[in-house]
């Protein structure tokens, strides 16, 4: 009877309208489809026991019916509207405050939402159960989706609580600042703290990474950190004897200060050592500061200052300073010595948004010349003899041609140990500008809205040439640096003679200013008796100026050739394109009399007076009056290109594929029509193109004096007898697979599982494995005089992958003159997808070294790793 009566209690629930019992925005779908077995053996004890439990609530409300006070006003179950809906069918028990969801189910209630296959929703407990299905295969599908505001994360139960925000889910994952963090058990608390049971800490992204840190129990707190009792780690799911009785696991998307923790080595000369450990200290959001060192067993230290500033759309750079002090040997043998090397790298940018108009940039690279040979491990640094530093500023005005420009220049030899410095260099520049010209008037110009002035200055102060390192912190600014200021205002014009005839005249005034001027006198009491040059120095400010000017009238025609072949022939055409030029230029005999700023002095050795500038040994020339000259300037260059008809093309009627043969071969002169002797210039050739599809570049170069030597071959005599005196070969050679085979693949695929099985199979060659091949070789030749010098060079460099995970990289080349192999080393990479493996050697040589590591490939975990290596310094003594 009881059971009748319950059938017949749902019956009457099926058949009620289904609106007397919703809550508001829901989308009931009436299927055919049967219920999920489970799903509806549940949801039917639910709602009879929920009926039972009504009919029981029903009758203690009819007893007690003026105890319920009609006036007061019901607090409604939830704050807000909760909606929810699904695919298949929804189900209410009799008292509406059950709802049972089934097929892609959805409840959203605020910024809470949630997906699943199944959810329960209570009304009256505000609190969900959901969970997914497994299909064919026992993958789980339509397993529950949870969203609350920017929290997300899928799992294959869970139970929430709407009022608390507490809830209980099992198997999640969450990301958490780049980590993944999976759980089989979590208990969330609040929007922020999580208790995690069985959980994992990696940074690999797979559904079941590669490794973990296993953690027993741990507690999270969203963005800030993971506390975790035991702990130990897993790798391709085999546990390492590798743990922790406790672990901090930090992240946040902000900047945290913290220490650095050092690594362990050991080297020949220095022994034992911790290197990189130190302090990073987050300023705020703009700046930040890391101090690290380096200590030696051997009493050798090192320190490091690094710090990055970014103020976005206006600059960003970093700015590393390092010290070393470095014993070698021991101390009281005669081998034993110390060294104290720096260096600073200064790297600004402008953002070029911050102003249009005034721009401010640095790059600098200073060091003692020592400095990479005895702390760099890099091949690259030690083997750079060279370094250069500019900081520069410009302005411009608007609406004005006026700009200036400032900078500060450094360079360096760490072979010769010299060393030049610019402090400062200025220029305030005006572009040109026509004066007759009316605003806006761009055609019908006649001569005199040509004519154009433009003016240019520069003020320098720099070290006299050969200075050395060790000189430079006692060196004088009066001796030891040169300085001065320079500007000039030229005038110009032109005139279209002819198509291609144009004369050019031209008016120039130059003017320098020098802190300091020369005497020179003979002194018979110097150099023991034997007499010498006496300079004396007059320090003061000195202007000198000159005015010339001259005209030049020029011819550029251009001469085309065209050659075609025969329809059937492949190539199609050869186009020869000559561009001649002749020019012929005079200067008069004008300007300031050579005797202002030159002076004699007689030499009692040469029995003859010697003339020199007053202005010897400055930094800009002496400004004289121009003797009269003249010159013609010829000049000739060729360009050689042809058209190829496609492959598929039968009918002549498609686009050609242009292919240039020879890009350019020039050849020039010059004539000095008022020369007592010599008249004529040095032939020069240069020439350079690209063939086989761009893969062969070539570039070739000469230099033929066209005069004879003298008996002792030390300089020129007017006689013809044209001389190679210069010339250069550059060949550069480059290949990959692509060039190939277009259809040839780089790097793809997760890992060596995912490939065909020919990748697997070890009798198995690919020769469509992507690579890559450079070389490159120079030839020079040069015989100034009788004495002739060769010098060649070769270099090769080359990459290949042996698979989608395994690359291999090499650099060498070959000293013609020194007969040896130089600097070479090659590296061996394996991508484990969150794991890195690496293997670098520069085998043989001076710098002789190694390094393997296996690290994670997150800078998270950036100290999970495992290193051996053995530099440079370790060999040598």
């Amino acid at each position: 009877m009881k059971l009748l009566q319950k059938v017949f209690i749902l019956f009457i629930g099926t058949i009620i309208p289904l609106n007397i019992f919703a809550v508001e925005n829901f989308n009931y779908k009436n299927s055919n489809d049967k219920l999920h077995a489970n799903f509806s053996s549940y949801a039917l004890e639910k709602i009879l026991k929920e009926d039972v439990r009504l009919q029981r609530d029903t009758i203690e409300l009819v007893q007690d019916s003026l105890a319920v006070d009609s006036t007061q006003e019901k607090k409604p179950i939830f704050e807000t509207v909760v909606q929810y809906n699904c695919d298949d069918t929804i189900i209410f028990s009799l008292t509406g405050q059950q709802v049972f969801l089934t097929k892609n189910a959805f409840v959203k209630y605020g910024q809470t939402e949630l997906k699943a296959y199944y959810i329960e929703l209570d009304l009256e407990k505000k609190q969900a159960y959901a969970y997914g299905i497994q299909d064919s295969t026992d993958n789980y599908v339509f397993t529950p989706e949870f969203k609350d505001g920017s929290e997300e994360f899928t799992c294959k139960e869970l139970k929430y609580n709407f009022d608390t925000g507490k809830g209980l889910v099992n198997e999640v994952i969450t990301e958490q600042e780049g980590g993944f963090v999976h759980s089989q058990i979590t208990k969330k608390i609040d929007d922020k703290v999580f208790y995690l049971r069985n959980g994992k800490y990696t940074t690999c992204d797979h559904e079941h990474p590669h490794f973990y840190v296993k953690m027993t129990k741990a507690k999270m707190i969203k963005d800030d950190k993971i506390v975790s009792g035991p702990l130990h780690l897993v790798l391709e799911d085999v546990p390492l004897p590798i743990g922790l009785p406790f672990a901090l696991f930090p992240f946040s998307s902000t900047y945290t200060s913290g220490i650095i923790i050092p690594s362990y080595g050991e080297e020949q000369r220095r022994g034992f050592n911790l290197r990189g450990g130190g302090y990073y200290w987050a300023i705020n959001d703009y700046l930040d500061l890391s101090v690290t060192g380096d200590i030696f067993s051997n009493g050798s230290w090192g320190t490091y200052v690094q710090s990055k500033y970014k103020n976005r759309y206006r600059y960003s750079g970093t700015l590393q300073t390092e010290y070393h002090f470095n014993k070698y040997g021991d101390k009281g043998l005669p081998d034993y010595y110390e060294t104290t090397d720096f260096a600073i790298r200064w790297n600004h940018s402008q953002d070029a948004k911050a102003n249009p108009y005034r721009t401010f940039s640095a790059s600098v690279n200073v060091s003692t010349s020592n400095n990479d040979r005895n702390n760099s491990t890099s091949i690259r640094e030690i083997t750079n003899n060279q370094k250069q530093s500019s900081i520069t500023y410009s302005k411009k005005w608007a609406d004005s041609p006026f700009s200036l420009n400032a900078s500060l220049r450094h360079s360096q030899n760490s072979r010769d140990t010299t060393i030049a410095l610019t402090l400062p260099s200025m220029s305030l520049n005006m572009t040109q500008v026509y004066p007759f010209r009316k605003k806006g008037k761009s055609s019908n110009l006649r001569w005199y809205d040509k004519v154009g002035i433009s003016y240019s200055s520069k003020l320098e102060n720099r070290t006299k040439s050969g200075m050395k390192e060790s000189d430079l912190m006692s060196s004088s600014l009066q001796k030891d640096w040169v300085n001065g200021y320079e500007h000039s205002i030229p005038i110009t014009t032109n005139f279209k003679l002819a198509k291609d005839l144009t004369l050019s005249p031209t008016l120039n005034y130059r003017g320098v200013l020098y802190t300091r001027s020369i005497r020179k006198s003979w002194d018979p009491d110097a150099d023991g008796g034997d007499g010498d040059v006496r300079i004396d120095t007059i320090q003061g400010f000195r202007y000198a100026h000159n005015y010339s000017t001259g005209a030049s009238l020029s011819l550029s025609p251009k001469i085309y050739g065209m050659y075609t072949f025969k329809e059937t022939s492949k190539v199609a055409a050869i186009r020869h394109v000559m561009t001649p030029s002749v020019s012929v230029s005079y200067t008069p005999e004008i300007g300031v009399p050579r005797s202002k700023y030159y002076r004699t002095y007689y030499d009692p050795n040469k029995e003859k007076d010697v003339e020199y500038s007053i202005f010897e040994g400055g930094i800009y020339s002496t400004p004289t009056g121009a003797q009269e000259s003249g010159s013609i300037n010829l000049s000739l260059d060729n360009n050689i290109e042809a058209k190829i008809r496609t492959a598929n093309d039968t009918t002549g009627l498609e686009d050609m594929k242009k292919v240039k043969i020879l890009e350019s071969l020039k050849f020039s002169t010059s004539y000095n029509m008022f020369a007592d002797s010599l008249n004529w210039s040095n032939i020069r050739m240069s020439g350079r193109t690209k063939i086989f599809n761009k893969k062969l570049d070539l570039k070739f170069n000469g230099t033929v004096d066209p005069y004879k030597l003298n008996a002792n071959g030390t300089s020129r005599i007017d006689e013809f007898g044209p001389r190679l005196t210069q010339a250069s070969i550059d060949v550069g050679f480059s290949l990959s697979s692509k060039d190939l085979n277009p259809n040839t693949n780089g790097d793809s695929g997760d890992s060596d599982d995912d490939q065909p099985e020919k990748w697997r199979d070890p009798r198995y060659v690919d020769f469509d494995i992507p690579w890559s091949f450079s070389i490159d070789y120079g030839w020079t030749y040069s015989k100034p005089t009788n004495r002739k010098n060769i010098s060649q060079n070769l270099g090769i460099n080359g990459q290949f992958s042996l698979t989608p995970k395994w690359k291999v990289s090499f650099s060498s080349g070959y000293d013609f003159d020194e007969n040896e192999v130089t600097a070479t080393q090659f590296t061996i990479t394996r991508d484990l997808h969150c794991w890195k493996m690496s293997f670098n050697a520069i085998p043989f040589g001076t710098y002789q070294s190694y390094n393997f590591i296996i690290n994670v490939d997150s800078s998270i975990l950036q100290d999970l790793k495992y290193e051996k290596k053995q530099a440079w310094q370790d060999v040598q003594f």
